[in-house]
């Protein structure tokens, strides 16, 4: 393993930042990289803030990550870098392939005209839809902007 401080790094269509960093298997297909501290991953569409973010890629793309913290969170963003959807979780998993980021444990997101809390929040970046569960009966709230129904 090799391990880093104060990290910046670019790696494809991504910019992470972290206090420090480790990173295993280099030189396999899959390498497993590990932010530690004031974490901030920027893309074109999205920052994800959080303590600690464990990424996966494979034949050097990314496959999955893991965001952790109690003050997690993600922006996204249109083209035309206006902010379309926010959200807060103490774990946030994001697959990749999919486009689904899949929220856990005090999960709230608004995507502009709906906000949803609980404890398991699903969320499609490119759809833009949500999926909340009650999660083991823990209460959803919805709350839904009237003004932005036709």
């Amino acid at each position: 393993d090799l391990f880093f401080e104060d990290v910046s790094l670019k790696k494809n269509d991504l910019n992470i930042n972290s206090d420090a960093a480790s990173i295993k298997d280099l030189n396999s297909e899959t390498t497993i990289f590990t932010f530690l501290g004031n974490v901030e991953i920027i893309s074109d569409i999205v920052i994800i803030t959080c303590d600690t973010a464990l990424l996966e890629f494979e034949d050097n793309e990314l496959k999955n990550a893991k965001f952790i913290g109690k003050l997690s969170s993600f922006q996204q963003f249109n083209e035309e870098k206006e902010l379309i959807a926010s959200g807060t979780a103490e774990v946030f998993e994001y697959d990749h392939i999919t486009n689904i980021l899949r929220m856990e444990n005090n999960a709230w997101v608004n995507n502009g005209s709906n906000e949803v809390s609980g404890n398991l929040i699903t969320y499609n970046l490119i759809k833009r839809n949500i999926i909340a569960d009650s999660e083991n009966g823990s209460p959803v709230k919805l709350i839904i902007d009237s003004t932005s129904i036709n």
